[in-house]
């Protein structure tokens, strides 16, 4: 996969591999999109999804080669996302000896047929909504982000003819729009009310999720050294990291009220909760907390990886009444040892913070000076251990890098990226010392 430390053509198909920490190591052996689900994907307005295979003409999306007949479209598409795009592996997955153990330890059958794994692992809708080409192990297909095609498929390419409204009237899922855009990929790399990772299937042997939206955005974009679709407009990097850490916030809070304490009986699914609060070697002196953070030795925190950064990018940039989001964070964490009234008012002003983050987003510009501003603060937040788990370093890790891209100063420091994400690949082997190190000289201007 390509690092943000190389030009998009200088990746290669080598970096399906990706140096820089490994971010699908953990989900390796389950593909890019893993995560086994709870329950049924919406039925998308009920349309037909006609299959990958429509999509498949050479004189539509399956050309070998870019075409030039449409400013909106490469026209190889289909090509790319069947030789590079790791969507197209989602269901084969499901077949292999790791998912098929994960499955039976669960007891729900074979994984490449049971509800809860096809919910993200393939285009997962009804058999009644299934065209003639519609193919379940197909993976997760064009249909599975841009929605079904019956309405649009055969006059999408009309336009100007056909205005794009149309189309989208008609079912076409508007992805060039920042909050539907995360909303398709976070539903199932964070999880929404009907998909889940939860502790169990973690505990049969389920991959962390990990998930930055414009990161993992751009090393799908461009997997196997080729772009996966043409460029309308420049991506502002930055906010688009923001955008995925508000909305990614966002969905946490939700999965921590659906299932967090008194949701699934008297114990609730440690799956909301970060992993490390507990998977730590209880030989360490350091186990617990942190006084930063709020957070006494032993306590339980919640699953606050992408609230942990977004805390810190508030606060520099000065998004939200102040601190809002920061004493928020806190108070939320605070709740997770107290009863499910002091929880629900928690969660309130949270997500009232969030809000108020994303009201004002718009209005940075991200200059030079406010991406400094950003890097110097989640270097100084990693000193002061605010980003006490590998789950919680990833996210701070990839911030970083992205401000870096956006400050040109990546490819001057890609040994020192390499060596940060190679010391984030083992969640085991994990030692804060050594990502404060990192962070720091990367943070450091020359």
């Amino acid at each position: 996969m390509v690092r943000r430390g190389q030009s998009r053509r200088e990746a290669g198909a080598e970096e399906l591999t990706m140096s820089w920490k490994n971010i699908p190591s953990k989900c390796a052996a389950l593909g890019l999109a893993a995560l086994c689900a709870v329950g049924a994907v919406a039925d998308d307005a009920k349309l037909r999804h006609e299959g990958v295979a429509t999509c498949a003409s050479s004189l539509c999306h399956g050309s070998s080669q870019p075409l030039k007949a449409y400013d909106s479209a490469l026209q190889n598409e289909y090509t790319t996302w069947s030789q590079f795009d790791p969507h197209s592996n989602a269901y084969k997955v499901l077949r292999n000896k790791q998912s098929q153990e994960i499955a039976r330890r669960m007891g729900i059958g074979p994984a490449h047929e049971a509800p809860a794994c096809l919910a993200c692992h393939s285009d997962a809708v009804p058999a009644a909504q299934r065209g003639v080409k519609f193919q379940l192990d197909d993976g997760v297909g064009c249909e599975s982000c841009h929605g079904g095609s019956e309405k649009w498929l055969a006059t999408h390419y009309q336009s100007p003819r056909i205005p794009r409204s149309e189309h989208l009237a008609n079912g076409l899922v508007p992805l060039e729009k920042p909050e539907v855009l995360a909303s398709t990929c976070l539903g199932c790399h964070v999880g929404d009310q009907n998909r889940y990772a939860n502790h169990r299937m973690m505990a049969a042997g389920h991959p962390r999720l990990v998930f930055e939206l414009d990161t993992y955005l751009e090393l799908w974009r461009t997997s196997g050294g080729r772009e996966h679709y043409r460029k309308k407009a420049p991506t502002n990097h930055s906010a688009l990291w923001v955008k995925g850490l508000v909305d990614s916030s966002r969905r946490q809070l939700n999965l921590i009220e659906q299932h967090g304490a008194g949701r699934m009986g008297p114990i609730p699914d440690f799956g909301v909760f970060a992993c490390h609060s507990c998977h730590r070697d209880l030989r360490l002196t350091a186990f617990g907390g942190s006084s930063a953070l709020g957070i006494a030795p032993g306590d339980l925190r919640w699953q606050d990886a992408h609230l942990l950064v977004l805390r810190r990018v508030a606060v520099a940039l000065q998004l939200g009444s102040r601190t809002e989001l920061d004493r928020a964070v806190v108070a939320l964490q605070k709740a997770a040892h107290g009863d499910s009234s002091s929880l629900r008012v928690a969660l309130t002003q949270t997500r009232t913070a969030l809000s108020s983050v994303e009201q004002q987003m718009g209005s940075v510009a991200w200059s030079a000076a406010q991406m400094n501003t950003v890097a110097q603060a989640l270097t100084d937040a990693s000193r002061r251990g605010e980003f006490p788990d590998p789950a919680a370093a990833e996210q701070a890790a990839m911030g970083m890098v992205v401000m870096l891209a956006g400050l040109k100063l990546d490819q001057g420091k890609k040994a020192e990226i390499n060596r940060l994400f190679d010391d984030l690949r083992d969640d085991n082997a994990f030692d804060q010392r050594r990502f404060v190190k990192w962070m720091s000289v990367l943070g450091t201007r020359n």
